[in-house]
Order: structure tokens, then C-alpha cells, then sequence
């Protein structure tokens, strides 16, 4: 009966060491959350779903010792966020909830990039079609200060205002004709600066939008998904 007392002393014991030294190998390598872990391990370091805690805190999976896919981290401020992890950092889509000592909490929802937030969209535009003669298209949020507007501008390398097409010679395109295919605008404004752009100006725009630009004989759909001031480039070949 002793000996059994012994032998089963010794098994719990080495049962402990080895759940002890597994803990002490498997690394976690973000600091803030290395001070202990409870999970799988692959070559010393932390994989699969686990635990880690250290001045913050985090639960979800790892990879190569590093939170990657669907996690949790809490920071020691109260800040969380909740959502898709990457090499250690908030890649992918997620929720942050930022702590405002006597103000409510600033919830940030969308995609993030390398712990970057990128935007409530992982794309902020979409270009689905464009004429053959247009070369290239090029969208960018602007800093103006209208708020909620569209500029579409057909440029011309030439140093003239782009024409309708050899059959409509000396006539220059004005961008005139818009297909909505979601959302909404109040105003349209058409200009040129006299050389080399035309110009269309689309105001109090309801994002997301989506139309259809006629230029002429050209033609480009574009879908923009976020509110701002954005600008519109279609590069034409001739």
C-alpha cells in the first residue's frame, strides 16, 4: 500500500513537472501577453486555440507563437478588439472598442491592415467596366471641403479637351450623362480648365454609389463605398 502511495505521488509529480516545463517552453512572442499560457504548442511556440496573459491579455489562435485568426486582445487601459489577427497584428476585419474616461466608448467597426484601420469596406471603390480607349482610371479621396462629392475627370494627354471621336471631330465631351445604379446625389456641375480636363461634379452624394459615367463615346462604371470628397480620373488613350 505504501509503494502504491509512493508510485502514485510520483506520477502526479512528474505530471506537474511536465505540464510546467510545457508551459515554460511554449512561447508567446508579444511581451504584453508572454507572462503565461494555456494552449497547444508547436516547436516551443504557442499554436492553435490558446490563452495568453501578460499586463493584457488575449484568447482566440495562434500561429509561429503569435496571435493569427479569430481573437480577442485586451489591452491593460480597457481598450479591446475583437476580430481577425495576423502575424501578431489586427489584419482582416474587426471591432475595437477604445475607452473615453467620462465620454461613451469609441467603437471603430471594419477592416484593419498591419494594426492599421483601413476603412468600414476592405475596398473602398470598385472600377467594373471602362471603354477600350480609356487607359487607365485612378481613384482617390480628395481634400476639399465639399462633403459628400463625387469629381469625375476625363483627362487628355494631348493638351486638348478630349473630343467625342474621330466621327465628331472639333466637338469636345463633356461629361453629362450619369446612370445611378445605387444611391443618390442633389447637384451636378459640369466644367473644363480649357486644356486638358473635363470635368463633371457630382454634390451631397449618398454613399454607397454606383453609376455609370457616359463621356462621349466612352463609358466607365464605378462603385464607391465610404462618404468623403473622392475624385474620379479616367485617362484617355488618344
Amino acid at each position: 500500500m505504501r509503494n502504491l502511495t509512493i508510485n502514485l505521488s510520483v506520477f502526479f509529480f512528474l505530471i506537474f513537472t511536465a505540464k510546467v516545463m510545457a508551459q515554460e517552453t511554449c512561447k508567446v512572442l508579444i511581451p504584453e501577453i508572454s507572462a503565461s499560457y494555456e494552449g497547444p504548442c508547436k516547436k516551443g511556440k504557442a499554436e492553435g486555440s490558446g490563452k495568453a496573459i501578460g499586463k493584457d491579455r488575449y484568447t482566440g489562435f495562434f500561429k509561429d507563437g503569435l496571435p493569427s485568426g479569430k481573437g480577442i486582445y485586451s489591452w491593460e487601459n480597457g481598450d479591446t478588439y475583437d476580430g481577425d489577427w495576423l502575424k501578431g497584428k489586427m489584419d482582416g476585419q474587426g471591432i475595437k472598442i477604445v475607452k473615453r474616461a467620462g465620454k461613451t466608448d469609441s467603437v471603430v467597426n471594419g477592416f484593419w491592415k498591419k494594426d492599421t484601420y483601413v476603412g468600414k469596406y476592405e475596398r473602398p471603390f470598385f472600377i467594373h467596366n471602362q471603354s477600350s480607349q480609356i487607359s487607365r482610371i485612378e481613384v482617390r479621396k480628395s481634400t476639399e471641403e465639399d462633403l459628400n462629392s463625387i469629381s469625375v475627370d476625363l483627362v487628355n494627354s494631348s493638351g486638348s479637351l478630349p473630343a467625342f471621336g474621330a466621327s465628331s471631330l472639333g466637338q469636345k465631351t463633356i461629361l453629362t450623362d450619369v446612370t445611378i445604379l445605387s444611391g443618390t446625389f442633389v447637384k451636378k456641375v459640369n466644367s473644363n480648365d480649357g486644356t486638358k480636363v473635363a470635368s463633371l461634379k457630382l454634390l451631397e452624394v449618398e454613399f454607397p454609389f454606383k453609376a455609370r459615367y457616359k463621356l462621349g463615346i466612352h463609358e466607365l462604371t464605378v462603385e464607391i463605398m465610404e462618404a468623403g470628397d473622392w475624385v474620379i480620373e479616367a485617362f484617355l488613350n488618344n
